[in-house]
This record gives structure tokens, sequence and C-alpha cells, in this order.
């Protein structure tokens, strides 16, 4: 608890001036009534100048939990149990923070005027409720704040709760900062635990199944035996049956290599309100998660920023270096900083969409983060497809949460743009902010086709 600070209030003028008026007004009239209520402001200037300040004493505990903004549903009690007692609670972007902060009077005497501001994060936007209140308490009596928060990446702490109580006559102020029991912070950084592969392989050996025969686990073809042929693979029942020999093939399956390329131009800094995250934030968050999650897997997979007039690009790999240089390249993206960020790989350029293509490797699978607000993103799907790759689409959908015909229109251009992707093969998802990042690249993307 930080030091107590008292102030007494201005009021003064108001009293001298009723009182002149009250006394002027009595003498006019010949009135000893108004006279003698003429006394009465100064009583209470009397009273607000000598009385003593008796210190009060709260207790404040703070309980945060979470539940999925896709469904809407009440907070389950397995949540609630998790995060019961915590110091700090996990959240994914697209579920709701719920605060709830207890402020109990703890001394013996009333509270005539409570105000309490819960410490809420700068970076966090309240969505709902009010982390303010203005309360009278009694003894031992309490009132709760409730309110709700939209969670934004990162770990953000909870300052003290500021409180101000006055006395009866409202002259005398008590200001000071109350620590909070229970939770404290809420970390926003969601793990994807895995994230399906698509079409695009090379000629090495991996996890993507392929249409042809060779080194694997699944059947694939039985053929006539050739001289050389592996003695493990020839299929004995046969030539117990028929005396002929015959050699079993199994579906080859190639490593991949995975590009994940981000739309940082100046239209992805739009969100779907002031109080969201714009596009390529969400863009870069997703990018991220789904890098960690697939170099964890094994598979070597790199990062491209293209910007209007330059292309940055971090290699597929799976060391650490590799990943340090995407992650900071991603964080470069996210604070606007993506001029700022220096790599040796940087190529200039005066149309990124068409020297993308020829900067990725031949075999790549591409992940393509962006809101398709314009029809570039459209563009480059289409050249990517002419090329062979196998492309997934990832856009934060930041047309939403709006009433206004331009807007609509602009949605519906959005969703025509998507539905053009989806015409050369691509997969797309249309990732609206309610739904977890996690569910969306675990869940939401399916396994890719054959080679």
């Amino acid at each position: 608890m930080s030091d107590r600070t008292v102030e007494r209030l201005a009021g003064d003028e108001w009293a001298i001036a009723a009182t002149l008026a009250l006394a002027g007004l009595g003498i006019a009239a010949g009135s000893q009534l108004l006279v003698a209520a003429a006394t009465l402001p100064l009583w209470y200037v009397a009273a607000a100048a000598f009385g003593t300040n008796q210190p009060s004493m709260v207790r404040v505990n703070r309980r945060i939990s979470v539940r999925d903004g896709a469904s809407g549903g009440p907070i389950d009690d397995a949540d609630e149990s998790t995060n019961s007692g915590s110091a700090t609670v996990s959240a994914d972007p697209g579920e709701t923070v719920t605060v709830r902060t207890t402020v109990q009077n703890a001394g013996s005497d009333t509270i005539v005027d409570l105000r309490v501001v819960d410490g809420v994060p700068d970076t966090l936007p309240v969505v709902s409720g009010s982390p303010r209140a203005c309360e009278t308490l009694e003894p031992l009596e309490e009132t709760t704040l409730e309110y709700e928060l939209e969670p934004r990446r990162g770990e953000h702490a909870f300052d003290d709760v500021t409180v101000r109580t006055r006395d009866l006559t409202g002259t005398v102020a008590e200001t000071w900062r109350a620590g909070a029991g229970g939770d404290d912070a809420v970390r926003c950084s969601p793990v994807v635990e895995s994230v399906s592969l698509g079409d695009g392989a090379n000629d090495y050996a991996g996890e993507v199944p392929t249409d042809e025969g060779g080194s694997g686990l699944e059947f694939y073809a039985v053929r006539e035996y050739e001289p050389g042929d592996p003695v493990r693979s020839i299929d004995w029942r046969r030539y117990a049956g028929s005396r002929e020999l015959a050699t079993i093939e199994y579906r080859a399956e190639r490593a991949t290599r995975i590009v994940c390329v981000v739309d940082a131009r100046p239209s992805q800094f739009r969100a779907a309100t002031t109080a969201r995250p714009p596009a390529i934030e969400r863009s870069a968050e997703a990018a991220e998660q789904a890098l960690e999650a697939l170099v964890a897997a094994g598979h070597p997979t790199g990062v491209v920023g293209f910007h209007e007039q330059r292309l940055t690009t971090v290699a597929p790999g799976t060391d650490p270096a590799t990943r340090r240089e995407a992650s900071q390249l991603l964080e470069g993206v996210r604070e606007a900083d993506f001029l700022g960020y220096r790599s040796s790989d940087r190529t200039r350029t005066d149309d990124p969409v068409a020297d993308l293509p020829r900067a990725l490797p031949g075999e790549a699978q591409v992940y393509l983060f962006s809101s398709f607000v314009d029809d570039e993103p459209v563009d480059l799907v289409e050249r990517l497809r002419a090329r062979g790759y196998a492309v997934r689409v990832i856009s934060p959908d930041v047309t939403t949460a709006a009433d206004d015909i331009a807007t609509r229109l602009e949605s519906l251009d959005r969703e025509t743009r998507l539905a053009r992707a989806r015409a050369t093969g691509a997969r797309v998802i249309d990732w609206d902010r309610e739904q977890s990042l996690g569910v969306l690249l675990r869940n939401a993307i399916r396994k890719g086709g054959r080679r």
C-alpha cells in the first residue's frame, strides 16, 4: 500500500457567500429566522476546518478468468479452477478476459464516499463494463468491479488499485494505492500444437505423403520383382502361393519447406475499429505461432515480408539462428518497424507481387497472411498457383463490426477476393476476430492432398 495523501477540498467561498446573502436578506426583511440560518454555512466551514480525518481501511482482491470468444458461452468450471489463485492468467487472441475486483471495507467505520479505479494495463482495451466504482460501504461490506478486456499479445501486468475516500462533509479527501491480492497479470502468447502440411515437397525423405513409390510406411503398390530389390520388400506370401517373385512398394514420404509470407504493405495497418489490433499485427502474430509450431516439428520454415518496394527474406531452416532472425523480422512487422529491420537478404523491387514467386524455393509451401482489402494478394495467389506452389491463406477480417455502407461494400469485395483465391486451388481461412488463433491453426487447416 502506497503513502496516503490527505487534502482539504476548497469550498469556503460558497459558505461565506451564503452567510452574507442570508444575513443581508434577514436584516432587510427583519427576520430573525433568516439571520439565525445565516450561521449554518459557518458551522459547516468550522467542521471542515477543525475536523479530524479517520483513515479508512480496504481489502482488495482481483480474479481474472477467460472464456472462448467464439462460443460466447459462460466460463466453465474447469477454466475457473485452473485460473483460481494464480498470479498470471493465460489467454489467446479472440478470447474474452473477465476481471472481477472486489473491494471490502476492512475498517470499523462506514466509508461514506468510496471511489475506486482498478489498475488496468494501458495495452488492454476495456470492451465492456467499467473498472471504476463509487460506493458507500458499511463495515465489512464489499463491492465488485466487473469488466471485460480484449487480450493482446505479450504479458500485461495490472497496477495497484487507486482508492479515494471523502468524509461526511465532502471536504476532506484521502487518496492512496492499494495492492490487490489474487491475479495480477494476463499473458497472451498462444501456443499452436500442430500445423498441418499441404502438398509441396522436395526430394528428401520426410513426412509429406506423395503419389510415388519409395521408402515409407503406407502401402502403395505391388510390382514385378527386379534384380537388386531389397529382400525385405519381397512379397513372400505371394511367392509361397504362386512361386512368383514380386516387390511391395510403399508410398514415399518427402520433406517439405514452408515459407510464411506476411503482407506488410500500408493497407495492412487498417483495423476493424480503433480499439482492435490492425491486420498487420494479427498476421505477424499468426505467422510467428505457425513458424514455431512447424520448426518444432522439424520442418524447415522461413519468412518473407513484402512491402511496396522491398522484399525481406529469412530462408527456411530449423536452426536457432533462423528462428531468431524470423522472430526479429516478424517483431519488426508487428511494431510497424518493418523498414527499420535490417537483413542481409533484402531485395528492392518495383513489383513485389511479380518478384516474390521467383524468390521462393521451387518446392516450398506458402502460407500467406494478408487481410485481402485490395487486389494485390489475389494477384500474388494466382501467380503462385500458376507456378505450382501449394498456397494456404490466413486472412484476418478487418471489415466487420461496422454499420456504414462503405465498409459493407468493402466486406463484399473482400469476400469476392477470397472466393477468387479459393478458385485457384488455394486453401483459404477467413479469420474472424472471435476465433482463437490456436484453434484456427490446429483445427481449421486440414491436411493437404498428394504431391
